[in-house]
């Protein structure tokens, strides 16, 4: 008999990790977080934002309690920007002063054609994406996550920019209960998410980062801002032009900024590296590799440029910028040691938006 219950115990746990693994979970974050005026099932008086989709396939047919676990998860968003309570006595106009208010993040989820708004607000680690006992019998699960704000949307102002001032978005994890008692420590199972570690923590942002790169605008972008790198004026030098400290030009660089917001500060990475994926840069005789080269220092935005690594350019905004490319610190001896020939080097330059690193 006591064999028996041994072997029982085994296949328990082998028939509970098969149905676990048979799981999986989704998350996709919105590539670009705006406020809008709140629809049902969210309340409609209030401002919202979409936040991201998550999935649950269960594999089979039965899903307990699906929860989300709060790792760096805040419980409520502090958002400050300009929030109006009256108007203006002579032109009728809102009056607008920064102010901070606050959201709540819910899942929107339907099962079975009932539709709930479940805030998640709790905070002892756990949030449960529904507010439903036993099994919900589905094979794949749905809940769109939203900020809801504690103020009505008439107290915001359309095409105003909301900064994120307490609360972080960090990450999460998704588990689920393992039988219709409910959800608690000890009766629960981890749920991969995007094929990662069920332990692994994922990121409400699409950034990976805590709080969103730029401010959230109140109202839908037409267009996302765009980045356009060209390299002009490329021009040979004599080598003289830049020995020692001496600085000649030899390229500019133009970025071009579109459908840029106002009053929005932008900026760039720029990385410059070369084709022998060396830190230093050299001209060599004729372009060949391997034959004979000569020392140099690539200069950009006022700072010498080592290759491979990222270099700011920064308080940018809607346009078009230009900035210099320079060469200096030449070594005159051996530039002076030289065989006669023209000698050239190979650059690429890659630029990186400051707000998607």
């Amino acid at each position: 008999m006591r064999k028996f219950r041994i072997l029982f115990t085994i296949l328990i746990l082998i028939m509970t990790s098969s149905l676990s693994a048979q799981m999986t979970a989704t998350w996709l974050p919105k590539d670009f977080l705006y406020f809008e005026k709140g629809f049902s099932p969210l309340n409609t008086n209030k401002l919202v934002a979409h936040m991201g989709t998550l999935t649950i396939q269960t594999g089979g047919s039965q899903l307990f309690d699906p929860n989300i676990l709060n790792i760096n998860l805040s419980t409520s968003f502090q958002f400050t920007g300009p929030i109006t309570w009256s108007n203006h006595y002579q032109t009728g106009l809102p009056i607008y002063e920064n102010q901070a208010t606050y959201f709540t993040l819910y899942a929107v989820s339907t099962v079975k054609g009932v539709t709930q708004a479940n805030p998640l607000w709790q905070s002892d680690g756990s949030q449960p994406l529904r507010n439903q006992s036993g099994n919900l019998n589905v094979a794949t699960f749905t809940a769109e996550f939203y900020l809801v704000s504690d103020q009505d949307w008439w107290h915001y102002q359309p095409g105003g920019q909301y900064t994120l001032t307490s609360g972080t978005f960090g990450g999460f994890q998704v588990a689920v209960a393992n039988s219709g008692s409910g959800y608690w420590q000890g009766n629960e199972t981890l749920v991969s998410v995007n094929n990662n570690s069920p332990t692994a923590t994922t990121p409400i942002l699409i950034s990976g980062t805590s709080a969103p790169p730029q401010p959230v605008p109140y109202g839908e972008p037409t267009t996302p801002v765009s980045y356009l790198l060209s390299i002009i004026d490329e021009q040979s030098f004599s080598i003289t032009q830049a020995y020692g400290s001496n600085i000649a030009r030899v390229a500019r660089a133009l970025l071009t900024i579109a459908n840029a917001v106002p009053n929005i500060n932008y900026g760039v990475q720029v990385i410059f590296s070369n084709q022998y994926n060396n830190t230093a840069f050299k001209l060599y005789l004729d372009g060949i590799l391997n034959s004979y080269f000569i020392p140099y220092t690539l200069r950009f935005n006022n700072q010498n440029v080592i290759a491979g690594s990222a270099i700011s350019w920064t308080g940018l905004s809607g346009g078009t910028f230009t900035k210099d490319i320079e060469v200096t610190q030449v070594d005159s001896f051996k530039a002076e040691m030289a065989p006669a020939g023209i000698y050239s080097d190979t650059i690429t330059v890659n630029i990186t938006p400051i707000d998607t690193i």
